[in-house]
């Protein structure tokens, strides 16, 4: 009468067992449930057991029934773990003002990996068994082409690590600007935080045209200077006032003058960047900026991040080429407003 669990799952080399493991949460995590010994059970239900990711002796919820199925008979029921893991994710992690934040022990691996290991507990009418899967969700997903089924411990955490750019190529990039690296950790019972860290570029080129960090796809942050850089500043009318060929300053004696027409102004800034001569590798992990939740632009070596939207990205990648240019255009999300009237 045991539950029986298709620990192959529906594709072969993702993993579900009681062993905490790793997968990316905006990817597909689906198994098979079925019930063995020619019990025909006719619902099947999953708890969700919360658990803080610091320390997974700490329980923060336990949500019996989270989800509750309906089946067909002798007909095994397919469930996706990561659709469940998703309903109960909290996306508002993306708060950093500088690169301390972002590298932070207290919430900047919050935006690499999710802050709850998820525990499904699996049950069904006709049975008394349980069966159990952990799973610590990376904050990313990769494309079809891209995906593998295994999620291992050493899994690469952005597409410059993927092409070999490690540490030392950054230490040698931009000078004097900071950059992010991270790893994952074993997760134990009792961490299973990330690494993070962020060090100082000693040699390379001077990025006078500003500097970006962004979120990679696969979980982690990758980073790039420009040479050339400009800004500029848009300005939007608020209010609508109707208005004649002039007013007077005075009730008596006055002089004409031309009155607004409008009672604000908020205005906006815009950056674009631009680097030139990227090798065909490098031209490769840049391009994963267009898959970016979050780009966050730096003024200077200070650390000091700006969230902004990216309105668009020029990471030319041709077969044939060996290498191209480099440029974005941002857009800031802030505004400064001032009342005329």
């Amino acid at each position: 009468m045991a539950l029986q669990l298709n620990t192959s799952e529906q594709i072969i080399g993702q993993v579900a067992t009681a062993i905490t493991s790793y997968c990316y949460l905006y990817e597909p995590l689906k198994i098979s449930i079925s019930e063995g010994n020619g019990i025909l059970n006719t619902k099947v239900f999953i708890d969700l057991i919360v658990r803080r990711t610091e320390d997974q002796s700490t329980i923060v919820e336990t949500l019996p029934n989270y989800g509750e199925y309906d089946i067909n008979p002798a007909e095994p029921l397919t469930v996706d773990l990561m659709k469940i893991a998703r309903q109960h994710h909290n996306a508002d992690v993306y708060k950093f003002a500088n690169i301390d934040d972002l590298v932070s022990d207290t919430f900047g691996w919050k935006a690499i990996v999710s802050e709850y290991v998820y525990e499904f507990r699996i049950t069904s009418d006709a049975s008394n068994e349980v069966v159990t899967i952990k799973k610590l969700p990376i904050i990313g997903g990769r494309d079809f082409t891209d995906f593998t089924p295994a999620v291992p411990t050493n899994q690469d955490l952005t597409e410059a690590e993927q092409g070999g750019f490690l540490t030392s190529y950054w230490l040698n990039k931009f000078k004097t600007y900071p950059f992010v690296f991270q790893n994952l950790t074993t997760p134990t019972f009792n961490d299973a935080r990330p690494n993070l860290g962020s060090g100082t570029a000693f040699g390379g080129e001077d990025p006078c045209g500003g500097f970006i960090i962004w979120k990679s796809p696969l979980g982690g942050w990758l980073q790039w200077g420009f040479k050339i850089g400009s800004e500029s500043n848009t300005k939007r009318y608020i209010g609508n006032i109707a208005t004649g060929l002039f007013e007077s300053t005075n009730k008596f004696g006055g002089n004409p003058y031309v009155g607004a027409n409008y009672t604000g102004i908020s205005t906006r800034k815009s950056r674009k960047l631009k680097a030139l001569s990227l090798s065909s590798e490098e031209l490769k992990f840049a391009a994963s900026i267009i898959n970016s939740p979050a780009v966050y632009y730096m003024k200077d070596a200070g650390g000091t991040l700006e969230l902004m939207r990216l309105s668009s990205a020029q990471v030319p990648q041709d077969n044939l080429a060996n290498g191209g240019d480099f440029s974005v255009s941002l857009s800031s999300i802030s505004s400064t407003n001032q009342k005329i009237r």
